[in-house]
């Protein structure tokens, strides 16, 4: 019995001096395990200046962001009150022009001429007016003797006439107008069947 304890015990330092030849002395894992340690941990502050340059990063970006915003924010702002400015503007100055016809009209009323000085006066009045609307850009469409067309005019009649072709315009009960070259008043008019 004392034998095999021996031999039980042999067998134990056997392995024990095998398993120290595989895996080194502990000193040796020790090291590398402190070695690994350390990579692990620089690794890991790497990352972490990494992050904050990201971080930097991102808020320049975002400060950049909101920056621009605010910019843009008073752009739209400034453009929206000159566009307001504008009208008001272009108000101001159609209306200085009809002021002037509406000074002419006092004149001819106030004065005490004939019927043809009025008349004289008033044709005056018209052709002034008309020149102020050439000026600002609205000239009249053509109508009378024109092929009917839905898009400057308005058809509220429709008669038979002989020597007429078919939808063209007889007559006009009202004038319409371009501003430049939209329609702002489509021409009220009667066509030919």
């Amino acid at each position: 019995m004392e034998k095999e304890i021996n031999k039980e015990e042999e067998k134990d330092v056997n392995n024990l001096e095998s398993n120290e030849q595989m895996e080194g002395p502990p000193e040796e894992e020790e090291q590398t395990q402190q070695e690994h340690k350390q990579q692990t941990i620089d690794e890991i502050e790497e990352l972490k200046q990494k992050l904050q340059q990201k971080e930097a990063e991102a808020q320049e970006y975002l400060d950049i962001a909101q920056r621009l915003k605010a910019e843009f924010e008073n752009y739209r702002k400034r453009i929206e009150k000159e566009k307001a400015e504008m009208i008001d503007y272009g108000q101001e100055t159609v209306i200085l022009e009809l002021l002037t016809i509406m000074d002419n009209f006092e004149r001819a009323l106030a004065s005490s001429g004939d019927y043809n000085s009025l008349k004289e006066g008033i044709e005056l009045i018209y052709r002034q007016f008309k020149k102020i609307l050439d000026k600002f850009g609205v000239k009249e469409i053509e109508a009378e003797g024109q092929i009917f067309d839905p898009y400057k005019h308005h058809a509220v009649m429709q008669e038979e006439v002989e020597g007429k072709q078919p939808n063209e315009i007889i007559e006009v009960f009202q004038k319409g107008y371009y501003l430049k070259d939209k329609v702002i008043r489509p021409s009220l008019v009667k066509v030919a069947k």
